[in-house]
């Protein structure tokens, strides 16, 4: 009777065994299981992170695309029309009889006219040799002018003699200031007057002081303001769009 016993306790002891075997053999596969499926899920959101951002860097790149493609036609067309309009000042009879002698070709009036970089010295001297001709000058001031070149590096503006504050802008247009002191006739002075009028370069004659010297002679002092139109460079860019 004990044997049976004995026997039988040890079938219950093996089938104990057994079922915790099989208890920890599924344990570890359904941990195998669990770990796989994190993996994959991992996988998953960190490719669907990656394909969402690819996809935001690419709009952005075609965004920027479609902007310079939009620059580029305004451009082509604008070309196309500056074509014409430089054709037509080069067939304009008025400027050609306003060419200096030896120049051939009528955009030279233009830029005689309006020069691309502040020229204080070189006009100066056209005052003195040209529109202030006959007449006796006493003195003569040209403030320089800063480029943009200056300003970009943040040099500040020369301080004028001149008081430009009640000037509207004209344009992108800057201006140089001058003053001059000079004496002579009535005639002289008129004819002083006429060359500033009919000269090229737009000269605005601010203040004006006129007084008699004696001896049919007259005194006049002059502030006025010219212009210069700085140069306009277009060139291409590159432009990196980080993702």
């Amino acid at each position: 009777m004990s044997a049976k016993k004995t026997n039988s306790s040890k079938q219950n002891a093996n089938q104990v065994v057994k079922k915790r075997d099989q208890i920890a053999s599924s344990n570890r596969t359904m941990f195998f299981w669990v770990a796989g499926a994190s993996v994959l899920v991992s996988f998953a959101v960190v490719a669907s992170i990656f394909l969402i951002k690819q996809l935001v860097f690419n709009e952005r790149v075609l965004g920027e695309k479609a902007k310079t493609s939009s620059i580029l036609k305004k451009d082509i067309s604008s070309v196309k029309q500056l074509h014409r309009s430089v054709n037509q000042l080069r067939a304009d009879k008025r400027l050609t009889g306003l060419r200096s002698a030896g120049s051939t070709n009528n955009l030279d009036v233009v830029l005689d006219a309006l020069p691309y970089e502040g020229d204080a010295v070189a006009f100066g001297s056209s005052l003195q040799s040209i529109l202030l001709v006959g007449s006796s000058i006493e003195s003569l001031t040209v403030d320089p002018a800063v480029q943009e070149s200056d300003a970009d590096l943040g040099q500040s503006a020369p301080i004028s003699s001149v008081d430009i504050t009640s000037l509207t802008a004209v344009g992108t247009a800057q201006p140089i200031t001058f003053s001059f002191k000079i004496s002579g006739s009535e005639n002289d002075l008129r004819n002083m007057f006429k060359k500033l009028n009919s000269s090229l370069r737009p000269i605005k004659i601010i203040v004006t002081e006129l007084q008699s010297s004696g001896g049919g002679r007259v005194e006049v002092v002059v502030q006025a303001v010219t212009y210069y139109q700085p140069k306009k460079v277009f060139e291409l860019t590159q432009k990196a769009i980080k993702p």
